[in-house]
């Protein structure tokens, strides 16, 4: 398989995970007549809210998730592989929750899983500040899927600012990374486009961005402008702040190619 053919769903969550489920699903069907062999969502896929204690009381187990569920059983009707950009989860036996994405194949099977690395812990301005740490508990493991024999490295948002994980994926020949996310506003204007499009220079693959967007619960804004970036750092798709479902068909060749051209991964 050289051409790949991916969806990338970028939508407005709600604070109510049976809600997003039927959103997603919606979209979900929206993709078919692309024949995708991919389709991604964004970080929070299930539940988005401002309001902690909310989200403590309304994430749901594993098991338990409707948009998982809905997930794995679309996959498996209709032959395509699914990432859930991240779903926000109760994990048993502990206070924190997990920031999870999921990499379902084409026959519904939950192949791999990745939770967030990289906590974010920031003060944006005097309004925003975000504690991930405090509710959310890190994880460890440098993950990525196959399709065929296509790699697949998973991050999820904030970890698009810690470059040696995506050298690391590099590394073990991921030609895509996906970056699920949902962007700030502030930071997102200023740094999300060059961001993706460094980490796909820096490291010749490339970049499936799939950004939340919209206004949600308890005022959390997000900043949408999912794009996808080849490995020259050129964007391939791209859109704005409002929901909107990109197609794109990539040339995994690309990446050898341009591995030749600058064969910066090599002497690194």
């Amino acid at each position: 398989m050289d051409k790949l053919r991916i969806s990338q769903i970028q939508f407005s969550a709600s604070h109510i995970p049976n809600l997003n489920a039927k959103i997603l699903e919606q979209n979900f069907k929206k993709t078919l007549k692309f024949k995708p062999h991919l389709i991604c969502t964004p970080e929070c896929s299930n539940i988005i809210t401002n309001d902690k204690n909310f989200l403590i009381l309304n994430a749901s187990y594993q098991n338990e998730c409707p948009v998982l569920k809905m997930a794995k059983d679309f996959a498996k009707k209709n032959k395509v592989n699914i990432n859930l950009g991240s779903l926000l989860l109760k994990v048993n036996n502990n206070r924190k929750l997990v920031n999870r994405s999921f990499f379902i194949d084409n026959n519904g099977v939950i192949k791999k899983t990745y939770d967030k690395i990289h906590m974010f812990d920031v003060k944006i301005n005097n309004k925003e500040k975000h504690q991930e740490s405090s509710l959310f508990k890190a994880g460890k493991k440098i993950i990525y899927a196959k399709i065929n024999n296509i790699k697949l490295g998973m991050t999820i948002c904030y970890d698009l600012r810690f470059p040696n994980l995506y050298r690391q994926l590099a590394k073990r020949d991921c030609s895509i990374i996906l970056v699920p996310a949902a962007f700030t506003r502030p930071t997102g204007k200023d740094h999300w486009e060059i961001l993706n499009r460094s980490r796909a220079i820096e490291n010749n693959v490339f970049i499936v961005a799939t950004g939340m967007c919209g206004n949600h619960h308890m005022k959390r804004k997000t900043f949408g402008h999912s794009l996808l970036v080849d490995p020259w750092g050129k964007i391939v798709i791209s859109t704005k702040n409002k929901p909107t479902i990109l197609n794109s068909t990539i040339n995994i060749s690309d990446v050898k190619k341009i591995r030749k051209k600058i064969p910066s991964l090599k002497y690194d």
